[in-house]
C-alpha cells in the first residue's frame, strides 16, 4: 500500500554522484537535492537483486561492488518515489529498470533522509514513522 505523500517532485531528477562509505552511509546526489541511507537497502533490476548492503558488508569484494553500485545509478533519472506505508519502506524507482528500495529496521535510529534542494526532506525517524520537514509538500 503506498501512503498519500506526494514526492512526485522528485521525478525526473538525476542522479549526479553515488557515494558508498564504510559501513554507511549511501549517499545519492540528484540534481536538486539527494539521498542519504543509514538502514538495510537493495537495488533490483528486472526482478533480480543487482547488490544490497549486505554484500559490502559480508564480502571482500567492497571495491567490485563499489563499481557496481555507481555504474548502475550514475546518470539515471528518477521515474517515481513512493512510500510504502505498509512495511516501511522507501522506493526509488530509476530509468532502465532500477529500484531502489531502502527499509527501516532499528526502533532508535534514522534510517534515511530524501530532500530537495527547495528545503523539503523526508526522514524516516526511528521505528519507521516518516516525517516531512522544511517546505511542506501536500498529500495526494
Amino acid at each position: 500500500m503506498t501512503c498519500k505523500l506526494n514526492l512526485d517532485h522528485f521525478t525526473g531528477l538525476t542522479v549526479t554522484d553515488v557515494k558508498k562509505k564504510k559501513p554507511h552511509p549511501l549517499i545519492l546526489d540528484f540534481c536538486s537535492g539527494g539521498l542519504s541511507v543509514e538502514c538495510p537497502w537493495r537495488l533490483t533490476a528486472k526482478g533480480s537483486i543487482v547488490v544490497g548492503q549486505t554484500d559490502f558488508l559480508a564480502s571482500g569484494k567492497n571495491e567490485y561492488y563499489k563499481t557496481l553500485l555507481s555504474d548502475s545509478l550514475d546518470r539515471k533519472t528518477v521515474k517515481k518515489a513512493e512510500w510504502l506505508d505498509d512495511c516501511y519502506m522507501l522506493r526509488i524507482v530509476l530509468s532502465e529498470g532500477y529500484i531502489l528500495d531502502m527499509f527501516h529496521d532499528s526502533s532508535e535510529q534514522e534510517g534515511w533522509e530524501l530532500y530537495h534542494h527547495d528545503g523539503f526532506s523526508l526522514i524516516s525517524l526511528p521505528g519507521g514513522e516518516p516525517e516531512i520537514s522544511g517546505k511542506k509538500r501536500g498529500t495526494e
